[in-house]
């Protein structure tokens, strides 16, 4: 499987995708909390609805496709999905129906985090053990990629020199994501090969009994618990912080979208160069080094990016988080690769699919606390809320020294 084709397809899936978040993100969210005036805590609910959803989910689904199922199935079954209830929830906004727009909303971002329990695990397949880091920047920075260009679509439409639904400029994105994310997977889910797997018959019980097992002596090898739980305290504060973040830029600097989009622009860039430099590095110094330096580096960089008060200043430190957002999930993934014990990719990768795309689940009730508590200070609770989720990385870097090293060199 591990064909430049197979390759290819892999990482042309991860631009795609990234196209219809990255636009989600930008203008749903202020859709929602600055024309609607919808409370923060309610936007934030919708990623962690999402995150429960799948907890609920993911884990046996990943454990039957350790068994029974083909990857790519489920990828082409879930893309689908996504496209549809991002289409209803972009419809539902568009004829000012917010509870509609919300829970459709909610229900995409659940099938769209699903997606990546079938796609993650295919990382295994198509790169060879020394080769991980660097296949997985690939993938980052494809993704990051895909953000730019998604952002670069939206422009005509946020600007207003293009309207198709008589609309505000921010929902006029929407709409044409959608059909960019569609367009651009085909190939995947159409021409992407994975060997056929011969049919079985599913028994409820026994696999339920197995999948119980599976999961104990998964997180009873070693490194594999710490590092679930590092991925989940570090991520949960990187995804509340980048969920928020045009939000944050509209209430504490009052920029125009516009100059939101050029910002997140200057981000994507230096995220998809750290996604490739962190794969490159960490198949060099180690993996669990290079992890524990990013962490270390976010501890400083998050409550800066918060804190300044001089917008010059904060450009700059926005664009130097970049880096640390790709080479975070560059790293991530790599070190999850040489924990995994053998014959439990999927499981394994289930959970940290699980972790890595939903783990906005205590977060954004930290954010959207914070934010609703301290009204009274004006846009200084949103400086306050970024502080607070830091806290999460620092926990997160507690547990990562913890993790067994990839070398012996490694910090241990």
């Amino acid at each position: 499987m591990n064909s430049p084709r197979n390759i290819f397809l892999w990482a042309l899936y991860d631009f795609a995708n990234s196209i219809i978040l990255i636009t989600f993100f930008l203008y749903f969210a202020q859709w929602v909390v600055v024309e609607k005036g919808i409370q923060d805590i309610y936007y934030n609910l919708t990623f962690t609805a999402a995150a429960i959803l799948l907890l609920l989910t993911v884990p046996i689904t990943g454990f039957l496709l350790d068994k029974y199922w083909r990857r790519i199935t489920g990828l082409r079954y879930t893309t689908f999905a996504t496209a549809l209830l991002f289409l209803i929830s972009a419809i539902g906004a568009i004829h000012d129906n917010v509870p509609v727009a919300l829970i459709f909303f909610t229900l995409g971002m659940y099938i769209y985090l699903l997606t990546f329990t079938f796609y993650t695990p295919l990382l295994n397949d198509i790169a060879s053990p020394e080769k991980i880091g660097r296949i997985s920047g690939i993938g980052i920075a494809c993704n990051y990629a895909g953000q730019f260009a998604g952002l670069l679509l939206a422009l005509p439409f946020s600007n207003g020199l293009v309207s198709f639904f008589g609309a505000s400029s921010r929902l006029e994105t929407l709409i044409p994501s959608v059909i960019v994310f569609v367009v651009l997977t085909l190939p995947t889910i159409i021409w992407f090969y994975e060997p056929p797997r011969p049919k079985a018959i599913i028994h409820f019980k026994t696999e339920v009994k197995e999948f119980g097992t599976a999961t104990k002596n998964l997180f009873l090898y070693p490194g594999i618990a710490l590092f679930i739980i590092t991925y989940f305290l570090f991520n949960d504060a990187i995804l509340t912080a980048s969920n928020n973040f045009p939000i944050f830029m509209e209430q504490v600097w009052a920029v125009s979208d516009n100059v939101k989009t050029y910002l997140l622009l200057g981000i994507i860039i230096t995220s998809g160069i750290g996604g490739l430099l962190g794969g490159m590095v960490s198949d060099r110094l180690g993996h669990k080094r290079t992890m524990v330096l990013i962490l270390a580096v976010w501890i400083v960089l998050l409550p800066l990016v918060g804190l300044v008060t001089n917008f010059t200043v904060f450009i700059v430190c926005a664009v130097a988080m970049g880096f640390w957002f790709g080479a975070s999930w560059t790293v991530s993934r790599s070190v999850m690769s040489y924990l995994i014990p053998p014959g439990s990719n999927n499981l394994a990768f289930g959970y940290f699919g699980l972790i890595e795309r939903a783990s906005s689940f205590i977060g954004p009730v930290v954010w959207g606390s914070v934010v609703g508590a301290f009204v009274s200070i004006g846009s200084f609770r949103y400086r306050l809320a970024i502080v607070a989720v830091t806290g999460f990385i620092v926990l997160g870097l507690w547990t990562m020294m913890k993790v067994r090293s990839d070398r012996i060199t490694s910090l241990k």
